[in-house]
């Protein structure tokens, strides 16, 4: 049987500042490279040659396909285009990608991921929403008989929620100087100049001249702008606050992507349901970035089951900021879920607008609320 070539070659970026090398055999497979497929994981190449040599391993044992398995096949680049032309190189099928992803997301969402591996199914649950996203996409233009560019749409969705936050360039053709960033992320140019520095490769400065500089008020000679294309990257690239919210618009909150209902959850889901039939009631409702557990329309209620203070899952932080901005619209009501029913509805009776109505202790549960 003849050694598979790669025929094709181009390079992947369906999140912004992650590019990957991809390839299609002379079998019409598509593939990435082992390093690519590592970039794409956020691991290093030398961790994933292990899983793949110890497959499975002990900890993503419970979570795969029992029938799967994760090898690489080593292929001759033949592809033109491609820096590693005549070499022989290892790479990933979309299948064996996808089990990797799924089972250390599931491995995630469990809890059973060592410290030192958190930031891999982060990085899961990350590519598991930006590829669902772009698929659903992509799927309603080929049935509206388009013949979309994924790469361009996966873009196309970051750009456009810059955008919404409120991003302006300071040039025509959406050219943006690095003081448009610095202030849309409210950070000082030297931080910005050492992300440029470190992504060099990622992003394309685009040079501007003195005549161009001087027509929008400027004194330099000369001075580099940036598309709105690489202004996303370099957003979504950073953990400032904007950056951080920005993620959370595009791919949702990770503890959010990756947390199961819990067995008392799903029972309150079906009481809850029958209780406020008729009253718009949601499971799971996103509002704004954030996602409620419950959430009852017609009385601008959100309940949140387990989300008791000192739950070791939550950030006191963020749910403080959180609650903030969801009381000025909404009554919030906490519980832990082997309250009772009558406890429960009592709790939801004394809630108002502006309130935060905590019922934790399920031994003697009486409302405890705090105003605005």
């Amino acid at each position: 049987m003849k050694d598979p070539k790669a025929i094709y070659y181009g390079k992947i970026e369906l999140i912004p500042g992650i590019i990957c090398d991809g390839y299609v055999l002379d079998d019409n497979t598509a593939v990435m490279s082992e390093r690519g497929t590592a970039d794409l994981l956020g691991v290093d190449q030398k961790h994933l040659s292990n899983v793949r040599t110890n497959w499975p391993p002990k900890i993503l044992k419970p979570f795969i396909d029992k029938a799967s398995s994760v090898r690489t096949n080593s292929v001759k680049v033949i592809a033109e285009n491609s820096p590693h032309k005549g070499r022989k190189i290892s790479t990933y099928n979309t299948a064996m990608i996808e089990n990797l992803i799924r089972s250390y997301l599931l491995a995630f969402a469990s809890k059973k991921l060592r410290r030192n591996q958190q930031h891999i199914g982060e990085r899961c649950a990350v590519l598991s929403a930006s590829l669902m996203k772009t698929a659903l996409d992509t799927a309603i233009k080929q049935a509206c008989g388009l013949s979309p560019n994924i790469q361009q749409i996966a873009q196309q969705n970051y750009v456009e929620l810059v955008k919404q936050f409120g991003f302006t360039c300071s040039f025509d053709n959406e050219i943006a100087t690095k003081k448009d960033i610095t202030n849309f992320l409210d950070i000082p140019i030297s931080t910005l100049n050492s992300f440029l520095k470190k992504r060099q490769d990622d992003t394309q400065p685009i040079k501007l001249d003195h005549k161009t500089i001087k027509a929008n008020g400027g004194k330099a000679n000369r001075m580099n702008g940036y598309s709105l294309e690489d202004v996303s990257k370099i957003a979504l690239g950073m953990d400032s606050v904007i950056g951080i919210e920005l993620k959370k618009q595009a791919f949702g909150h990770i503890g959010t992507i990756a947390k199961p209902d819990t067995k008392g959850e799903i029972e309150w889901q079906q009481i809850l349901a029958q209780v406020f039939e008729g009253f718009g009631f949601h499971h799971n409702y996103t509002i704004g970035s954030y996602r409620a557990d419950f959430f009852v329309k017609d009385l601008r209620i959100i309940l949140e089951c387990n989300g008791y203070d000192n739950h070791r899952n939550y950030n006191q932080q963020q749910e403080a900021q959180r609650e903030q901005l969801l009381k000025q619209n909404y009554s919030i009501l906490r519980f832990h879920h082997k309250i009772t029913p009558e406890k429960l509805f009592n709790g939801i009776l004394q809630a108002k607008m502006g309130k935060v109505i905590k019922l934790y202790d399920i031994g003697n549960v009486y409302p405890k609320t705090l105003s605005i």
